[in-house]
């Protein structure tokens, strides 16, 4: 069994250890999530109807999944990715200390109880049409044209200690053979017990993504989970994993202007502003705005304009 929990500052792989992973130490930064509910249409197709493959509800540990098409995820290419009933997927072979992991929502999960882990993947048809739709509208300023997906489905699955709640959720991979992303989306989800996870590594862990860095506090509201997004699609989140990739709290990314010196802010206000209540009240949320559309705000500076009286 394995899956992810946030200690302090680190993840910490938890449950039993495969005998090809005695010698990895497998920690990762990540944020701590909570309740979401929210409608079904924001997945992809998944279950029967879909043709997934099910992973037997007597494994609790990783299955492995051959690729039928490489996967580029950031500086290499992947054969093959593990999924796990606790909401990750380890991407790379188990026996390598170079892998990551994607985790849309780790927690600990008893997958022997009820529930469902699956996944589908698709060369032709209409889910090919469905995701280059949707990455050509999130990513205006890329052409793309999808090649392969890999639909990976936790539905209904239940936590340990509490059996009368539920979570489905699921990722969803992507590519043209050069460019790739990644799709979270987000159903019925009842508080786990432990917390859960979300975000994922590259570069072998050298890097990591954190969501909670999109929200002001550091901390996602947890109910509303089911409504955010950085797609304006709630419930869904999306992250290009080509070798250049750049993080963004909101796509499609502002461009950076290149011959912009100056923007002047009019501001009224019924008080009188000191600098230091300019400073907090107007230009910090101003930086946090533009920092989450990827905007360079460190040139961005407080100059006092004193109008004379002819």
């Amino acid at each position: 069994m394995l899956w992810w929990e946030r200690h302090g500052t680190r993840l910490v792989k938890m449950g039993e250890k495969n005998k090809m992973m005695n010698s990895l130490s497998l920690f990762l930064i990540m944020l701590a999530l909570g309740v979401c509910s929210t409608a079904q249409g924001v997945f992809y197709p998944f279950g029967s109807a879909a043709g997934d493959t099910f992973i037997p509800h007597s494994n609790v540990g990783l299955i492995s999944v051959t690729l039928l098409h490489p996967f580029s995820y950031f500086n290499r290419m992947l054969q093959h990715i593990h999924v796990s009933p606790n909401g990750g997927l380890w991407l790379g072979q188990l026996s390598s200390p170079n892998s990551d992991v994607i985790v849309p929502f780790s927690t600990l999960i008893n997958y022997i109880e009820r529930g469902n882990v699956s996944h589908q993947q698709y060369t032709t048809g209409d889910v090919l049409h469905t995701a280059t739709r949707d990455i050509n509208s999130y990513f205006p300023n890329v052409t793309f044209t999808a090649s392969w997906v890999l639909v990976v489905t936790w539905d209904r699955v239940v936590y340990y200690q509490t059996n009368d709640t539920e979570a489905t959720f699921q990722a969803v991979l992507i590519s043209d053979g050069d460019l790739s992303f990644v799709l979270m989306n987000y159903g019925d989800i009842s508080p786990p017990p432990r917390g859960a996870l979300i975000g994922y590594s590259k570069n072998y862990f050298n890097e990591i993504v954190l969501l909670n860095d999109c929200y002001p506090n550091g901390t996602i509201d947890y109910v509303n989970l089911k409504t955010s997004s950085n797609i304006n699609i709630p419930g869904r989140w999306a992250f290009p994993t080509s070798l250049e990739s750049t993080f963004s709290c909101a796509y499609p990314l502002v461009p950076q202007p290149e011959h912009v010196v100056g923007v002047r802010l009019q501001v009224s206000s019924a008080e009188r502003l000191n600098e230091t209540a300019v400073e907090e009240q107007i230009l910090k949320p101003l930086r946090d705005l533009l920092r989450q559309h990827g905007v360079d705000v460190s040139g961005i500076r407080l100059r006092r304009l004193v109008e004379k009286q002819p």
